[in-house]
């Protein structure tokens, strides 16, 4: 009886020390947990939290984040939810059919629409939607000619091209609100407002393309559908700037192991095995040499469908400059500035060829991120309906390249509570009048 009883004390006295090292040191390489953490900081002593107790508690909660072999506990407790019962503790993702799935927003947006996220009234919703779409038209014709293109890449969400797939509907039943794709394709049209329309063109190919537009258990487009869309916008911005960009040769397709964002929502399960998915194509990209082609610059404002296109092209190849405005915000690809706080709007759309605002169908209910709004509070008066004239726009610019000065009109716009563009156009406007 003792030898059995003298094993056991020895893996007892193994197991907790081979945690006990884990936790402290990492012994063992891991994995690491996909999603989002708010990592708690080290506890520190002090009178205050010793005597109330909190340090005790923020000693547990923090260790119970770093203890040993955290993430195979995790991922064995998640597995054994997901084979046993069929739920994940993830409530941003919604499980269809055949273990496909979809992002909860598009779920909605299909069968109730985002619009109530917004606004329960259609046709105040109508009339936002008209506004900006009437904005971007007077910014896009500003913009030309100052040699600025912009337009709208409109995108599919995965739930417009397999609906097939989608979770019953067990929760909304408001089908009447307005598709922000819908309402801007119309006003679009009748404005002349610049745009590509991949949600019409991705309808159109499915059933007649032989890979997957949408993967199974990821939520943006495959990154073999995302590197033929890129390669029909290089054409479009072409045609749209009338001069001759680089040209990329696509190679033959071919299967192979998941890649990023192929697989992004089912990383959010953090499973310990693999949901089985469908086959995950891809085509390597080659920048075909061409010595009278511009290299032009492309700010793209816009949602995360831009990263599968920027896994897929060698953009430093094919661009000067290609900062990514990520929903107006962080900034990606830009060694000078990391947000959209720190530049110069206005220096910024002159010295760009093309600006994409890079939307798919969920997203489009905030079009822009509120660079539709910024641009226009610098670049069209709206008492005289016309754009601002040249004066002011030398101001505005004499204003961003002085910190002093920017800093203080920074400040007036927080006080006053509008945006730092509207702000700095409002003093310019003043600047100039009380200079005549």
């Amino acid at each position: 009886m003792k030898k059995p009883l003298n094993i056991l004390r020895f893996l007892t006295v193994a197991i907790f020390l081979i945690l006990l090292l884990q936790t402290g040191f990492h012994i063992i390489s891991l994995k690491s947990l996909k999603g989002f953490t708010n990592k708690k900081e080290s506890p520190r002593l002090t009178y205050e939290n010793y005597i109330n107790g909190t340090l005790q508690r923020d000693i547990e909660a923090y260790y119970k984040e770093r203890f040993g072999f955290r993430e195979w506990a995790i991922r064995l407790y998640n597995q054994y939810i997901w084979s046993c019962y069929h739920k994940t503790h993830n409530g941003w993702i919604d499980i269809g059919k055949d273990n496909w799935l979809y992002e909860g927003e598009f779920v909605r947006d299909h069968y109730e629409s985002m619009m109530y996220s917004y606004t329960d009234d259609s046709t105040e919703m109508k009339r936002r939607f008209d506004q900006t779409a009437d904005n971007l038209y007077k910014l896009q014709e500003i913009l030309k000619e100052h040699g600025t293109y912009i337009f709208v890449n409109m995108i599919p969400g995965k739930d417009v091209i397999y609906p097939e797939y989608l979770p019953e509907n067990t929760k909304y039943n408001r089908p009447e609100g307005l598709h922000a794709y819908d309402c801007y394709k119309r006003r679009f049209d009748e404005l002349g407002v610049n745009y590509i329309d991949n949600v019409e063109w991705f309808k159109q190919l499915k059933g007649t393309v032989d890979y997957p537009l949408f993967p199974k258990t990821g939520t943006h487009w495959s990154n073999i559908a995302a590197t033929y869309a890129f390669d029909s916008i290089m054409r479009y911005m072409e045609s749209l700037g009338d001069m001759n960009l680089l040209n990329v040769s696509i190679g033959e397709k071919y299967q192979g192991s998941v890649r990023e964002p192929d697989d992004d929502l089912e990383q959010l399960f953090n499973l310990a095995l693999p949901i089985r998915p469908n086959k995950h194509y891809y085509a390597d990209v080659t920048i075909i040499p061409d010595s009278t082609a511009v290299k032009p610059t492309l700010i793209t404002v816009g949602d995360s469908y831009f990263w599968t296109i920027s896994y897929n092209f060698k953009l430093k190849q094919m661009f000067d400059r290609y900062p990514y405005w990520y929903y107006n915000s962080t900034i990606y690809f830009d060694k000078d500035h990391q947000s959209t706080k720190d530049v110069n709007l206005l220096q910024e759309m002159f010295n760009a060829d093309f600006i994409m605002l890079n939307y798919c169908t969920v997203q489009l209910y905030k079009l822009g991120n509120g660079f539709i709004e910024n641009a226009m509070a610098l670049l069209y008066d709206e008492e005289t309906q016309q754009p601002v004239s040249q004066d002011v726009i030398s101001m505005i610019n004499s204003i961003y390249s002085d910190k002093n000065w920017l800093n203080d009109v920074k400040s007036k716009a927080e006080k006053n509570g509008i945006s730092l563009e509207r702000q700095i156009a409002l003093d310019a406007k003043w600047m100039i009048k009380n200079r005549e």
